[in-house]
């Protein structure tokens, strides 16, 4: 092993660790830990700041998509825009725990659109619970259906992962984009058989209920939407059609018109949403100041984790990895290793943080499959879905507000049980599609 591959792995493990142990921050580990790397492998001054231009190269448009975005879809969700959407589907429906279990799964996938666990768990188990109660269902399926909804918006491509995961090829125009179409079909199917595990899980609590309760009415007829309140003062119903327009263009814009630049798109979504929801100046001042703080410490982090790609990638230190591991792995299986990866990638979430897989593990395989011909947009979507990242308040942190909603109705411990086996089985369903729809070969 070479001297800039023993610092690399080194540097790697270090990373690592300190965010395994919340020993630092992110963004201390991805700004000091590669500068110690690059100068024990003898860079200049000079080096290291061309290393760290073309790393926050990478990034920066990353961030700036997160800048705009995530201020869209929080002040969609001051507007009462997601609640709008979910009070509409209640209104039209007959519960039962069938329909309560799809429900859970397509509340959890639309409030996803903000690209925000913290959202999805504070928006989907509020709301839902108390119907969960009413028809005596057990509350560790709405924590586990609203954790599906969250994993199955992982890809859309404003997303901090498909972000993250877009600045691997930066030679693709609408790297995003290019990524989520690659999946789209795969996801397809995918959704698909998701409603189904609902379905499924819905009607065993229905036959549950029945033998345990007698007495229960499994039909609880029509919803009561006037549970559900918008904030007083930023709710604008008056404009949740043009809302809806406006989202809609929005993504279409950036879909159909990937010579765009997906954060301009944003912008030009967010100033026109603010002018005609909230004309007062100085009311947009006071909500873009409260959506600053949803930016700290992601996008800084998000930004700075160029430094970490730029300092290994144009050192040497990552060459130096991958000739490294392309002699440990005996070469039969070589061509499988991302293969290999993914599948064990739930049970790996629970040593990797998901800065650690995004920003340390993935451009190292990236770049060792290579050596194998393997298009490095194939192993990013092979390994994106790192499902057991939700198993994991390590790697998720917002998993216990996810349990700490159902008013200690579910533990985290219960949860972890609960969902482990189904979660990596929707892992290596998810791959077993991928392989089959030939998205990962």
């Amino acid at each position: 092993m070479s001297y800039p591959a023993i610092i690399g792995f080194v540097m790697m493990i270090v990373i690592v660790w300190v965010l395994l142990k919340q020993k630092t921050s992110t963004m201390f580990a991805f700004t000091v830990i590669p500068i110690i790397g690059a100068i024990l492998v003898g860079a200049s001054p000079t080096q290291i700041g061309d290393y760290l231009t073309k790393g926050l190269g990478m990034t920066t448009p990353v961030a700036l998509i997160m800048l705009f975005s995530l201020p869209y879809f929080l002040l969609m969700a001051d507007t009462g825009f997601f609640n709008g959407i979910v009070r509409r589907i209640l209104k039209h429906i007959n519960l039962s725990p069938v329909v309560l279990t799809c429900l859970t799964l397509l509340v959890a996938m639309i409030t996803g659109f903000d690209v925000s666990i913290t959202s999805i768990y504070l928006i989907t188990i509020p709301l839902l619970l108390p119907f969960y109660q009413k028809l005596h269902m057990k509350p560790i399926i709405l924590v586990f259906l609203t954790t599906v909804g969250a994993i199955n918006t992982f890809d859309v491509p404003w997303s901090a992962r498909m972000l993250r995961s877009a600045s691997l090829i930066p030679n693709v125009p609408g790297g995003a984009n290019h990524l989520f179409s690659m999946m789209f079909p795969t996801q397809v199917i995918f959704t698909v058989l998701l409603f189904a595990m609902a379905a499924f899980l819905g009607f065993r609590e229905q036959k549950r209920i029945k033998k345990e309760c007698a007495t229960t009415d499994m039909t609880a007829g029509k919803v009561d939407i006037s549970d559900i309140v918008d904030d007083p003062e930023l709710a604008r119903p008056k404009f949740f059609w043009i809302n809806v327009a406006l989202t809609v263009l929005v993504i279409l814009a950036l879909c159909l018109m990937p010579s765009v630049p997906s954060y301009y798109v944003f912008a030009f979504g967010l100033v026109i949403a603010l002018a005609y929801n909230f004309p007062d100046l100085k009311q947009q001042n006071k909500l873009l100041k409260k959506y600053a703080a949803s930016l700290l410490p992601i996008m800084p982090a998000i930004l700075l984790s160029g430094v970490v790609v730029g300092v290994m990638q144009y050192s040497g230190m990552m060459k130096a990895m991958v000739n490294t591991l392309v002699k440990i792995i005996p070469s039969s299986m070589g061509p499988w290793v991302y293969i290999i990866i993914a599948v064990f990638s739930t049970p790996l979430m629970f040593i990797f943080t998901n800065d650690t897989w995004y920003y340390v593990l993935m451009p190292i395989v990236v770049s060792l499959m290579k050596a194998y011909g393997v298009p490095s947009d194939i192993v990013i979507i092979t390994l994106f879905m790192n499902m057991g990242a939700l198993l994991t308040p390590i790697a998720q942190p917002q998993i216990y507000i996810g349990v700490d909603l159902t008013h200690g109705a579910v533990d985290l411990s219960q949860y972890v049980k609960y969902a482990f086996i189904p979660i990596w089985g929707m892992s290596l369903v998810w791959i077993g599609l991928g392989l089959l729809t030939g998205a990962f070969r």
